[in-house]
């Protein structure tokens, strides 16, 4: 049995079956976590707007008295929050803290502390008044879906509070 060379070089050839499905499984994973990753930010930033626009929308009630001015203050501000969210969050995850300054540069806002359950523990509802410097913060935490994002972006937890804040002057209402 002879072989000439071209049928020697050919079963030399490397066999390339398969090795797409190799490829593809060896950068499948990094793949899907990019997409999955970048769905997750838009996300984010999405939802960021909206509570940003209910933050603004709520805040509105309180500049002109509406909400000091209610049996409960601080119902009345999830009522005038909650439907400005557009149906994107439970209106139950929302934590208000609304402090009032003597003036602008006696504003001082401390940072969230959070207990281990993740909810924010040093937070007022303290509306002020007519013409009182009154700020509105609105935190949300929001957990991440996707497996380990948390941690590439710098955190060392799978969640990420989003924090919206308003300053205003209120206005002589009464």
């Amino acid at each position: 049995m002879r072989f000439s060379l071209s049928e020697i070089l050919k079963a030399l050839r490397p066999d390339r079956r398969g090795s797409a499905a190799v490829e593809f499984a060896l950068v499948a994973l990094p793949f899907f976590m990019m997409v999955a990753g970048m769905v997750e930010t838009g996300y984010v930033a999405f939802a960021s707007a909206v509570m940003e626009g209910a933050t603004r929308e709520a805040a509105r009630q309180v500049r002109t008295g509406v909400v000091q001015n209610a049996a409960d203050a601080a119902t009345r501000f999830q009522q005038e929050f909650c439907p400005n969210l557009m149906g994107l969050f439970a209106c139950d995850s929302f934590y208000f803290d609304v402090r009032t300054f003597a003036d602008f540069a006696a504003i001082t806002l401390p940072d969230p502390v959070y207990d281990a359950a993740g909810v924010p523990t040093n937070l007022q509802f303290n509306p002020g008044g007519a013409n009182s410097i009154t700020t509105v913060r609105v935190i949300h935490v929001h957990n991440f879906i996707t497996p380990l994002i948390g941690t590439l972006m710098g955190g060392s937890s799978q969640s990420l509070p989003l924090i919206s804040t308003t300053v205003m002057r209120t206005e002589p209402y009464e």
